[in-house]
């Protein structure tokens, strides 16, 4: 019984001193914008995890919340001066910040890539975006596609947006489109998702593009950026944790010309 009370006490004491912390934390929103896994928040979701990794390794000065946003919403949140939170999975060339950058941009964390996928009846052995012309293309709703601008104005391309890349991969199969682009970071999980893939969906070789994932937020913040840097260098070295992201045995094979992420990011 005394054994029992005392664990009760312990535990009590425990919860309060969590819940202290938690309170003395700062919190930082850990935003991210994809509607799919593994970027997703949700119970096995990678912004969770990375969340809460990032909470521990602060030892109470910081409360990382991973939070959901559209794309358009966060648009407009990174318009505001002093906006507050991190974006998480993110590339300078998507949001415009690759020659003049406006935010504050963390070292890259994690190499991924975009896959090519068709039908097997119809696939597409892919070289550049010309193997793409005259192709119905599912996209992403709010994503930018700048290289295929000028496909796309000169309709040599036809872009058919869904809200994720489930609903792209669906739409291929049920042949509305033609070609839809997967993350390397989706594949596992829609390999899952779609059990009969191999039967029906084609990945070429060659992947479309090959980029790096930075965390950024609002310039003016020196001892957080400086925090995250600390970190991602400790996450980039830890095996486990690259498991986890697990892009690095699908994308590492397509870089022998592209990038030097090998010897970066997949140690």
């Amino acid at each position: 019984m005394m054994v029992g009370r005392l664990a009760k006490t312990w535990l009590a004491g425990f919860l309060l001193l969590w819940a202290q912390a938690g309170l003395a934390a700062e919190k930082v929103p850990l935003y991210t914008y994809y509607v799919d896994p593994p970027f997703a928040v949700g119970a096995d979701s990678l912004t969770d995890k990375l969340a809460a990794w990032l909470s521990q390794r602060s030892q109470g000065r910081y409360l990382f919340v991973p939070t959901q946003l559209p794309r358009r919403r966060l648009d407009a949140l990174i318009a505001q001066p002093h906006w507050r939170g991190v974006v998480a999975w993110a590339n300078p060339a998507w949001f415009g910040e690759t020659v003049h950058p406006r935010q504050s941009w963390t070292r890259p964390y994690m190499v991924d890539a975009n896959l090519v996928v068709s039908l097997r009846s119809e696939p597409i052995a892919y070289e550049n975006d010309r193997s793409l012309e005259g192709r119905r293309v599912g996209s992403v709703l709010g994503f930018s596609y700048p290289d295929l601008d000028a496909m796309l104005k000169a309709g040599k391309l036809t872009r058919d947006d869904a809200n994720g890349e489930f609903q792209n991969l669906l739409k291929l199969k049920l042949q509305r489109v033609q070609v839809a682009f997967l993350q390397a970071s989706s594949f596992p999980y829609f390999k899952r998702e779609f059990p009969d893939m191999d039967d029906w969906a084609y990945v070429a070789a060659k992947p479309r593009t090959v980029f790096e994932r930075s965390l950024f937020m609002a310039p003016g913040q020196p001892a957080l950026r400086a925090f995250l840097d600390a970190q991602l260098d400790l996450l980039i070295a830890d095996r486990d944790w690259q498991t986890r992201l697990g892009t690095c045995p699908l994308v590492a094979p397509g870089l022998v010309r592209q990038m030097d992420a090998t010897r970066k990011l997949c140690r």
